[in-house]
């Protein structure tokens, strides 16, 4: 065999190695991804939660609040004036 041919089984180890390579990279590319998007969904919904809890919290105050009587009498007279 010359140089100028080729040996098939160390050309399909080269490519084979090459084509390992790329596929080892895709799935840690993927698996970044995957991570990213775990967290961002991570983000989102502990923001939501928050935002549901300080919701909550407003609701709670705006019910507690105690009006006076004379307090009541003045919006209905404003009401009516309406």
């Amino acid at each position: 065999m010359s140089k100028e041919e080729f040996d098939i089984d160390k050309e399909i180890e080269k490519l084979a190695r090459k084509t390992n390579v790329n596929m080892k990279k895709s799935e840690n590319s993927f698996e970044s991804r995957l991570k990213q998007l775990d967290k961002d969904i991570e983000k989102v919904s502990n923001r939501k939660i928050k935002e549901f809890d300080e919701n909550k919290k407003l609701t709670s105050e705006y019910l507690s609040i105690d009006y006076k009587q004379d307090t009541i009498e003045r919006y209905r007279e404003k009401l009516k004036n309406i």
